[in-house]
């Protein structure tokens, strides 16, 4: 059984968003829930990763209040603009 430590509510345009942490016997956790038009989606984060998933939604906030024009769009899994490292090939 969760219990709840904290809950807190937002409305972004149609959608209302719970922000609810909890714990049981695995750990802390926090839930984020979508409802809209009677639908819901969560996902849930550890607490042990609820710095790395603040500080990845920062990185998008920042992003979005870039002017488009000077957007450097990254390749996938590349966190930020310097040059990726060349991989190393692994001989059998």
């Amino acid at each position: 059984m969760d219990t709840q430590l904290f809950e807190a509510h937002l409305q972004v345009e149609r959608k209302q968003i719970t922000f609810d942490l909890r714990e049981n016997l695995r750990g802390t956790f926090l839930r984020i829930t979508e409802e809209v038009s009677g639908r819901r989606n969560s996902i849930i984060i550890p607490t042990t990763g609820l710095e790395l998933f603040r500080d990845s939604l920062n990185e998008v906030i920042t992003f979005t209040q870039t002017p488009v024009g000077s957007r450097t769009v990254l390749p996938l899994g590349q966190r930020n603009a310097e040059t990726p490292s060349p991989l190393t090939v692994q001989q059998m």
